[in-house]
């Protein structure tokens, strides 16, 4: 597969660092994040990011190994369908296997050769317990379970048995609850000797059809000893007068009998939890920790916990509590503001055990950041001063000469920072001179032009922002965070926007 990095086009700014130096810090970032969407598209194949393929594309070949923390490789095709790249082929089967759907996140890292490790997630932002391997004749561990080479013939889904405060449920996939189940209708769960209860379903929240087994449940659990957040198999064996759903422990499950407190092994084994930061200012200023989490590691945590960045830096940032929930406070804004963490980031955390995390950021692009230099010999670990910018940008003789021509200029103009590869436009001006969801053309200073759409910032205001398009003309413009823009409209039919200056980010 040829996933050669596109080449860049003939900038108006150029960097004051060199190449070289640039990519070698890019290639240092090798995590990406995938949030599974509510679409049947995520049940075939997944996207993997455009800045992560701009960064390591030429390295990639036809098959890439993804290695799960439970042992398990999976051999995967990777497709290029013109700019996109996905994963498929067995892509599928490994959603299936590890019952990945609409809520649940990948953490992929990048090992080279094209070959990745991944960390999953499930709907309440922690790390799934994963299935144990089935021992072979030699000893060693099979690549593949045996729950594949068992699959039920009928329709089916695996699920975990989980808890909460509310009572005990299971997820249903979207795809067979929205062939086969209706909400609120009852149906049966046989259990392998032939025994039935009756359940109902409800949904598992408004965006999708994934729904809940949840009434009956508690009842059909407690007299077939389920294991806590274990896997169990559902496999649908009738559909009428009323539809029968056989469950059977997966073959990967050590039973309760064989293996003492198997499951809360299982669980203690699932270190990691991922944070999405959302549009509120609660996020600025402290994040809550999930309650699994807590359930837990929380009685192993002290008042005060150690982040480690993978930059070198470790923060001091106290834990606080507010009855059940816990929150980073304290230091969190200021680690906040450090590594521009705002709506549309992700945070992968890692519990290394007493009250220390190892975290991953990753940005707007699903992308992991490109985090600051730091040199820890000579200097404390803990002094974190502003990040330097992985690149400066300086306007040369002829565009310092443009600027002062265009600046002017008399047409309307906005200028506009740079945030999360994310350029907003001013109320007044969008509201004058653009329409949602139409595309726009940008203008660099060679006379080259980018298509790009604009977008509402949101629903409470006029201001706009760029949208799809813009993040090729940062990248063919080496434009990036920081980066102060000076932007001025030139045609109104079409919109013809164009980029007068930049001011590089300190």
């Amino acid at each position: 597969m040829e996933c050669a990095m596109k080449h860049r086009r003939r900038s108006c700014v150029r960097s004051s660092a060199p190449p070289e130096e640039e990519e070698e810090e890019e290639k240092d970032s090798k995590h990406f994040m995938k949030a599974i969407l509510p679409s049947p598209f995520h049940s075939k194949q997944i996207r993997i990011p455009d800045e992560f393929i701009t960064r390591f594309g030429n390295e990639l070949s036809n098959v890439a190994k993804i290695t799960v923390p439970d042992g398990r490789q999976w051999n995967m095709e990777l497709k290029k369908c013109g700019r996109d790249v996905f994963l498929c082929n067995k892509w599928q089967e490994f959603a299936e296997y590890y019952s990945i759907s609409y809520g649940c996140y990948l953490d992929f890292k990048y090992e080279g050769n094209s070959e990745f490790n991944v960390v999953i997630y499930d709907t309440t932002s922690l790390e799934i317990s994963y299935p144990s391997k089935t021992p072979s004749t030699n000893g060693e561990s099979n690549t593949k379970d045996t729950a594949f080479e068992c699959n039920p013939k009928n329709p089916s889904f695996r699920s975990k048995y989980m808890k909460a405060a509310r009572g005990p449920y299971v997820y249903v996939p979207f795809e067979f609850a929205a062939e086969y189940l209706k909400l609120k209708v009852p149906f049966m769960l046989q259990n392998p000797q032939g025994k039935q209860w009756k359940v109902s379903c409800i949904m598992n929240n408004k965006r999708s059809s994934t729904m809940r087994i949840i009434k009956g449940l508690p009842i059909f659990a407690r007299e077939n000893n389920l294991l806590r957040r274990c896997f169990y198999v559902f496999e649908l064996i009738k559909t009428k007068p009323v539809v029968v759903l056989r469950v059977t422990p997966s073959p990967t499950l050590r039973q309760k009998n064989s293996v003492p407190s198997s499951a809360e092994e299982e669980v203690r084994e699932s270190k990691h939890f991922k944070k999405a930061i959302l549009p509120s200012p609660i996020h600025a200023k402290q994040m809550k920790i999930p309650d699994n989490f807590i359930t837990i590691f929380g009685n192993e945590l002290n008042n005060v916990a150690k982040v480690t960045v993978p930059d070198g830096r470790v923060w001091d940032i106290e834990l606080k509590k507010c009855g059940e929930n816990v929150f980073f406070c304290n230091k969190w804004q200021q680690f906040a503001e450090f590594y521009s963490i705002e709506y549309g980031c992700y945070l992968s955390f890692k519990y290394e055990g007493n009250s220390m995390f190892s975290v991953i950021i990753v940005d707007a692009t699903s992308v992991e950041i490109v985090y600051p230099p730091f040199k820890t010999n000579g200097e404390p670990k803990r002094k974190c001063g502003r990040p330097r910018k992985k690149s400066r940008v300086e306007m040369n003789d002829a565009d310092d000469l443009a600027s002062a021509e265009d600046q002017g200029s008399k047409n309307p103009s906005f200028t506009s920072t740079i945030r999360h590869q994310r350029m907003y436009i001013h109320a007044d001006f969008a509201k004058k001179y653009l329409k949602p969801d139409v595309a726009v053309k940008v203008q660099n200073c060679n006379g080259e032009q980018w298509e790009i759409d604009c977008v509402p910032n949101d629903y409470r205001s006029s201001a706009m922002r760029m949208g799809r398009g813009f993040t090729e003309f940062l990248r063919d413009n080496n434009l990036s965070d920081g980066d102060e823009c000076k932007v001025e409209l030139i045609k109104e039919m079409p919109v013809v926007l164009k980029l007068l200056s930049v001011s590089p980010a300190s």
